[in-house]
């Protein structure tokens, strides 16, 4: 049964970590991409006003767009996060809990050791 409890934490934490990995760099990658999409804009139009309050708009809606990605990303990082955090510590009560009736749990991954000493 431990096993079972030693797995899901060994395999639970790399994959949060792993999931907000993948969310910043599609976030990261999605601002690089308009940013210099609104530059290319700005510099095509800087000539003429009417084409400078196009881009401005342009670049408005690509900045909220952008915001309104990051904090959903954000939201859903810190689920992961809270997940991992509260499956760490239930694992650690099982651990006691096994360690109190004279069973020695089976020792942790060396990534879970480096989360309890560390909390990343």
């Amino acid at each position: 049964m431990s096993g079972f409890w030693t797995t899901m934490a060994a395999v639970g934490g790399p994959v949060g970590a792993v999931l907000g990995g993948w969310y910043a760099a599609r976030a990261t990658r999605a601002a690089a991409v308009i940013g210099a999409e609104a530059q290319k804009r700005v510099a095509e139009t800087a000539a003429g006003p009417e084409g400078r309050l196009a881009d401005l708009a342009v670049l408005r809606a690509s900045v909220e767009r952008v915001d309104q990605e990051n904090a959903r990303l954000r939201e859903r990082l810190f689920g992961l996060e809270s997940l991992v955090r509260a499956f760490a510590g239930y694992a650690a009560q099982l651990a006691a809990q096994l360690g109190a009736h004279g069973v020695e749990p089976v020792p942790p991954p060396e990534r879970v050791d480096e989360f309890h000493r560390t909390g990343v």
